[in-house]
């Protein structure tokens, strides 16, 4: 599941395994107590060497200052998202600039791009953080 550069395919099993090492690290750091967070994605026609079913899914689930990360589909999270694999790669690879968060707005302001999922409200700001630390290992 990498590729010859050294970058992991998008949500397969070693993917998973840098969303944890990254997201614990976020979560010891900026972790607050009390304060929880799940997501879940599920994404379909997977690659065979992602999924032989097609389907790739994970999650996690943040607790203050801990965090359970794992393969496959949760039915409580807070935010979820359900889409095509390949229609997702180009997301996943982006790396959220604040630049280009603020375009993301204004297009979604003058109803030029869709909505945001309505999970988000609820993320910790350091989820971006996750977002582009995975974007630039993703394959």
């Amino acid at each position: 599941m990498e590729d010859v550069k050294g970058k992991l395919a998008f949500a397969g099993g070693p993917w998973i395994d840098a969303a944890r090492g990254i997201l614990e690290d976020l979560v010891a750091t900026h972790g607050e107590v009390g304060r929880k967070f799940s997501c879940c994605e599920r994404f379909t026609d997977a690659p065979a060497d992602v999924s032989p079913s097609g389907l790739a899914a994970w999650y996690f689930r943040i607790d203050g200052r801990s965090v359970d990360v794992g393969a496959g589909e949760i039915d409580d999270a807070d935010m979820n998202v359900r889409a095509g694999y390949a229609a997702t790669l180009p997301v996943a690879r982006q790396v959220y600039t604040p630049e280009f968060l603020a375009q993301r707005a204004a297009d979604r302001a003058a109803g030029k791009a869709p909505p945001a999922n309505p999970g988000i409200a609820k993320a910790p700001s350091y989820l971006v953080e996750l977002h582009n630390r995975l974007a630039v290992i993703t394959a």
